[in-house]
């Protein structure tokens, strides 16, 4: 999984704030609502990321099946643990993990 998640996030034109996205979530305790995630992506790349983006990059991550978007409207990492760690460490192997 980690493999592939780090393929697919360094394939975006976005690898930063794919990555801030995924550690947002993980920070959030692996779910959140999107105005959540905005603000905590947001603070992990010392930017202001536009809802609408952060919107459209969950969007894609749940169309890759690397998170799950549930009736609540909240997005949660996968429950199973090599998934989920898998994704994170991804996440973590992008230069924004050096910001953190």
């Amino acid at each position: 999984m980690r493999d592939e998640a780090r393929n697919f996030i360094f394939s975006t034109q976005s690898p930063l704030r794919y990555s801030a996205v995924i550690l947002a979530l993980d920070r959030l305790g692996g779910k959140g609502k999107l105005h959540e995630i905005v603000k905590v992506s947001s603070a992990i790349l010392n930017e202001n990321i536009p809802e609408p983006r952060v919107y459209e990059i969950l969007n894609r991550l749940v169309e890759f099946n690397f998170i799950e978007r549930k009736e609540d409207n909240g997005y949660y990492l996968h429950q199973d643990e090599p998934n989920r760690k898998g994704l994170i460490l991804a996440a973590k192997d992008s230069p924004v993990s050096y910001s953190i």
